[in-house]
Parts: C-alpha cells; structure tokens; sequence
C-alpha cells in the first residue's frame, strides 16, 4: 500500500513541523508548507492527494489559496482546520467545496481518519492522542 500524500500548510513552522513528524509515524507522506507559495510550490512538485490547510484569520487568504489548489488540481482532497476566530471561514470553506472541516485544538485521530476517509482508504484507526 503507497503513503497517502498529504500537504499541511500553516504560517506556524512549529505547528506544521509537529504535524508532518506525526503523520509520517502514522505511514503518511507529509510535507508541510508555511506560505501560501511555498504549498503552491509543494503541490506543483509533490501531487499530494490531500491538503489539510490551517484558517488562522477572518479574511479570505486560506479559502483563496483553496480555491487556487482546487482549480489546479480538482481531484485534490481540502480538509480546513480552522482556529478559534475563523469558524465562518471554515463553512465558507466546506461550501466552496473542502471535502472536511475540523476545529482547532487538533485531535490526531479524528484528522487521520478524516484523511482516509476523504481518500477512500479502508484502514480506519483509533488512536487516544490529541493536540500536535
């Protein structure tokens, strides 16, 4: 079975280097990005097949950004992770097309499965961690 690819992007290095170590332990290839640029760059390279993207603000930046990825690859999974403040974000997110939408403090397990189940892998998990 071949790693599901997987692109996280947040502004926060710490936060997407956590991520990244812990999906990988999990069998996932995870590559984090930390810019807006740096995930258009990253999926050009890497065709990952989901993209979890972090909603750090009001303003539209990460649903922009969504919607670029969307419109480059339309087979590409989104799932939102949006911080306290960007709730409206998220279901603006989920209604411009994001396949799923999970609130911040992050629960591992519920990403992962989330993950599988955007991408039609059978091996659901259960595991008892929380926050990256």
């Amino acid at each position: 079975m071949q790693a599901i690819k997987v692109l996280i992007v947040d502004k926060e290095v710490e936060f997407t280097t956590i991520l990244t170590d812990r999906l990988g332990s999990w069998g996932f290839a995870a590559t984090a990005a930390n810019s807006a640029e740096e995930a258009l760059a990253a999926r050009a390279m890497l065709a990952p097949e989901v993209v979890v993207l972090v909603l750090r603000d009001k303003d539209n930046r990460g649903l922009d950004l969504m919607s670029v990825l969307k419109a480059e690859d339309p087979a590409v999974h989104i799932i939102l992770l949006p911080c306290k403040g960007a709730a409206i974000a998220g279901m603006r997110g989920m209604e411009r097309g994001a396949d799923d939408c999970i609130p911040l403090p992050l629960d591992l397990g519920v990403l992962i499965n989330s993950i599988r189940k955007v991408t039609g892998s059978s091996h659901s998990i259960e595991i008892e961690e929380s926050d990256p």
